[in-house]
């Protein structure tokens, strides 16, 4: 293997940055050595120009790489020396517990036991976690430099010198991350540690404690095998189905689509688990540590491989029920028993104590997700999780299964016939009228249970409500609106959506002949929430439409794990597409009448799909930004000792707010944080005071004394009482015809007239103001006091005069290079164009984002058109016209419906296909 293809595979993905961007340099060397001339004299002038720039390069590497390197060893230091002292108090508290047997009072033995056992169990998982961060670390010393050995290398040979070799020995092997061995040395203490204090002595119970997982996952052979067994025998299975559906008459006396809604959500299920696993394999190509995200045991997990094995086998054992169904009248078996032993099956599956043998149970990982789900149910209650937020989600891609899982208890509850020990289905032949409770329509399978709006509507909106609680806790835990409540939000468009369908139903029930006006209460709804839930999938839960993002990649983000820029794209189009399938239900199963039943089948699998996309870009976000306050990507996952303030062991990631998400230390950790940020804001009260104290001498002195030289000087402050002292200082000299102050933000201020500006701004907001005053004219002046401008294309710096807080610096506005020009967003809205005016060029250029929202409101309005032709006759109309209106619409959507259910659909349709009519009208 290539030593680039090695170090992509077991470099840590959460510092890949900090290594030696070992492609880059290869690069350049053959880049460079490719334009070598062959005249010798110039050929050596040409290697030493390229040796200068390589070797430059090579020295910011490895200055990147000791500095990392020192940061680490210092927290693993840190992180040591607090658990030897949790070590020692939990010996300490052993010893203080031992006391005579007589003076123990009654149980007491059994708590103090049960404490020490947990405790105890809490360090040797402290230990382990952190021993695998040593190892981390070691493994990143170890990969970097044998990547400056091996680069140094393929630049002597391809030179055709020995100056790679000097440079290494000279450089790298005298580097601190080179001689440091602190790293070893911790890790004979942790392993010593482990062994002789909390194991015992017993070396081997001790190391398979501390084992490390491999860099990457090793696959099982007869996982693999089982696999691919399941999965061929699932697919004949499938056929095998589908021919028998094709080529077998309906059994007599058994209602339409009831075996489709037992059948169909755990079918969702199933297919919704395949396609976890093969995220998981595309998180582990790409580099997304989906492991650490989770917060799973990452020497204990799931691989991708058992996953989409677990899928695969319960989809062949689906299709075996399917197929015990399709044949039960040969098999002289009840029809619905195949349902209802499938779903037996399941759940002993689900919920078996069984563990052994592991590989084919699996209780933990079983049990694991049985947990997430309580979590998910009771989420108001603690505190939640990125895992468990992820699962709402998933369960909201999952509502038909919901509903699924609702018809099967109420059908086999009441609907079915169980005298006789048989499970004959109570049908009635009902062409008109409503169907009573617990029986079912023999010709179009509707009864009770599908039939109540209510009832189908709570269970719809359980995913959605869990995610809204979710909200609210968190919200609760952090005490930010955005994007806590903003994502609560989201969820509640679902909510209402929901509430307009079962009202419209009700509606319907009670004149099946009219169309409501809650009916277009309910599209608007629609219109809203997909809107609302597509926005929010782009740029929050992708965080793509990044301003950040390059020129060749727009409207996507800075940095990209996956391949092609086209799959965003396609990511975003097809999300768009796939969340627009209600307008299928609304058009076709309102105005055509085919089978709700029908729709629910074609589109659920989509809506599967659609989030199987939305899984990859959702995770990579997480990995690549930490979008939100679910800072789960650190370098190993830890679980905190119960007793002592372990903050360091923590915090595995590099940003300096990580956090991780388990139950006591995040309501610590939560108050700690409160606790902070009140003293931030009341220190940023206090230095807010003294900076206007202060300042406002000088700002408003320099205008006074521009005035007074006979220039007209403006001074913009938003502080009234600011503005008040300002005019009257300029009141009392007698310059308030040439000084003016006005309270007004400096981003509403129009800067065009001006040809000198000074700012005395904070260090924040420099970096905001750069499109602001690129308003200015090109030879215009600008004074930045106290803190520099960013670099931009649009200002030169001229001279710096003084140094530190008392420093200026003199700007002069500039213009751009013509394609430079032709590209930017400030030089369209200059002040000499007419149109559009001027307040929308500086709307536009303080929010460079608004065009998409304006694009995205059209189109979401245009949709709504249908809905304001009837409003519009009911305001205009007389009730009674009005009611005639309806009527006659009425009408002809009947005519629309006789037309409708005579449409032959291709594998569908059990009549033939209709033939042209020879009669004219």
């Amino acid at each position: 293997m290539k030593f680039g293809e090695q170090l992509a595979s077991h470099l840590t993905p959460e510092w890949r940055k900090q290594y030696i961007d070992y492609e880059r340099l290869k690069n350049l060397l053959y880049d460079n050595m490719m334009e070598v001339p062959a005249d010798d004299d110039r050929r050596e002038e040409h290697i030493s120009r390229i040796d200068e720039q390589f070797f430059n390069e090579c020295d910011q590497e490895l200055t990147k790489i000791n500095l990392f390197f020192s940061q680490k060893i210092a927290e693993a230091q840190g992180k040591f020396y607090e658990l030897q002292t949790e070590l020692q108090t939990y010996k300490e508290m052993l010893e203080s517990r031992k006391e005579p047997a007589s003076r123990r009072r009654f149980g007491g033995k059994d708590k103090m036991h049960k404490e020490a056992t947990r405790n105890e169990q809490q360090l040797k998982l402290a230990f382990s976690e952190f021993y695998l961060g040593l190892v981390l670390v070691q493994n990143y010393q170890q990969l970097n430099g044998t990547g400056f050995r091996k680069i140094l290398k393929k630049h002597d040979k391809l030179a055709n010198n020995e100056r790679g070799l000097d440079w290494r020995i000279n450089k790298v092997e005298k580097s601190s991350f080179f001689l440091n061995r602190e790293i070893e040395t911790l890790i004979n203490n942790v392993e010593t540690s482990v062994i002789n204090e909390l194991e015992a002595g017993n070396r081997q119970a001790g190391m398979k404690r501390l084992k490390v997982p491999p860099l990457s996952e090793k696959q099982r052979p007869v996982t693999t095998f089982t696999l691919g067994l399941f999965l061929g025998a699932s697919a004949i299975l499938l056929v095998t189905i589908a021919l028998t559906w094709w080529g077998m008459p309906p059994r007599q006396n058994e209602p339409k689509w009831v075996a489709v809604r037992l059948f169909r959500g755990p079918l969702l299920i199933f297919l919704s688990i395949f396609l976890c696993g093969v995220n998981m394999a595309g998180w582990a190509s790409a580099g997304v540590n989906h492991v650490l995200i989770f917060e799973v045991d990452p020497r204990n997990h799931l691989s991708y491989q058992t996953l989409m094995q677990i899928a695969s086998f319960m989809i062949m054992v689906w299709s075996i029920a399917v197929l015990v169904y399709q044949y039960a009248h040969l098999l002289h078996i009840p029809p619905f028993a195949a349902p209802l032993g499938l779903m037996i099956f399941c759940c002993l599956v689900l919920f078996n104590p069984i563990k052994s043998p592991n590989y084919i149970f699996h209780r933990d990982s079983r049990f694991w997700l049985i947990r997430h789900f309580v979590k998910c149910a009771s989420a108001p209650f603690h505190f939640v999780t990125f895992t468990d937020f992820w699962l709402g989600d998933q369960m909201n891609s999952l509502t038909t299964a919901f509903l699924d899982l609702q018809y099967f208890l109420c059908f086999y509850s009441m609907e079915v016939d169980y005298s006789n020990y048989g499970l004959d289905v109570r049908a009635v032949n009902s062409t008109s009228g409503a169907i009573p409770w617990g029986f079912v329509d023999i010709n179009t399978g509707k009864d009770m249970c599908t039939s109540e709006p209510w009832m189908r509507g709570f269970v719809s909106i359980i995913p959605a409500f869990i995610r809204l609680m979710q909200c609210f806790r968190r919200y609760r835990d952090t005490g930010r609106v955005h994007p806590h409540l903003v994502n609560a939000g989201k969820y509640s468009t679902t909510i209402l959506v929901v509430i307009c369908g079962a009202l419209n139903k009700k509606f319907e029930k009670d004149d099946p002949n009219m169309t409501s006006f809650v009916f277009y209460v309910w599209i608007a709804s629609y219109i809203f929430s997909f809107t609302y839930t597509f926005l929010w999938d782009v740029f929050m839960d992708w965080g793509l439409i990044d301003p950040r993002a390059p020129k060749e990649a727009p409207f996507l983000r800075e940095e990209m794990i996956y391949g092609s820029k086209f799959y965003y794209y396609a990511a975003i189009l097809q999300d768009f597409v796939l969340r627009l399938s209600w307008v299928l239900n609304v058009s076709l199963g309102e105005a055509w009448t085919l089978d709700s039943d029908f729709l629910t089948t074609v589109t659920a699998p989509f809506e599967v799909f659609r989030r199987f996309i939305w899984n990859y870009f959702r995770l990579e976000n997480e990995h690549v930004n930490n979008c939100g306050q679910f800072r789960a990507v650190r370098d190993i996952s830890i679980k905190p000792i119960r007793k002592g303030d372990l903050e360091s062991l923590l915090s595995k990631i590099d940003q300096i707010d990580g956090v991780t998400h388990r139950g006591h230390d995040l309501m610590e950790r939560v108050k700690k944080q409160k606790k902070a940020a009140k003293s931030t804001r009341q220190l940023l009260r206090k230095t807010r005071f003294n900076r206007l104290i202060s300042t406002a001498p000088i700002a408003t002195t320099l205008v006074i004394q521009c005035a007074q030289e006979g220039y007209a000087s403006t001074g913009v402050e938003l502080n009234s009482v600011l503005v008040l002292y300002s005019k009257y200082r300029s009141l009392q000299i007698g310059v308030q015809s040439r000084a003016k102050f006005v309270r007004k933000d400096i981003f509403k201020t129009d800067l065009n007239p001006y040809a000198t500006a000074v700012i005395f701004g904070a260090e924040s907001l420099m970096g905001d103001l750069v499109p602001k005053l690129s308003e200015m004219r090109v030879g215009t002046h600008l004074l930045a006091c106290r803190f520099p401008l960013p670099e931009s294309n649009f200002w030169h710096l001229k001279d710096q005069i003084g140094e530190g807080i008392d420093a200026v610096w003199m700007i002069l506005r500039t213009a751009l290079p013509a394609v430079q020009a032709f590209r930017s967003r400030a030089t369209y809205f200059q002040k000499n164009k007419r149109f559009p005016p001027a307040f929308i060029r500086r709307f536009f250029l303080r929010y460079p984002h608004a065009h998409l929202y304006i694009v995205f409101g059209l189109c979401s309005s245009a949709m709504i058109s249908p809905v304001l032709h009837s409003c519009y006759m009911y305001m205009t109309m007389t009730k009674f016209e009005f009611e005639q209106y309806k009527l006659d619409r009425s009408a002809l959507v009947r005519e629309r419906q006789k037309f409708g259910k005579s449409l032959w659909i291709p594998f569908w349709s059990n009549s033939e296909a209709p033939q042209p009519s020879t009669q004219t009208e």
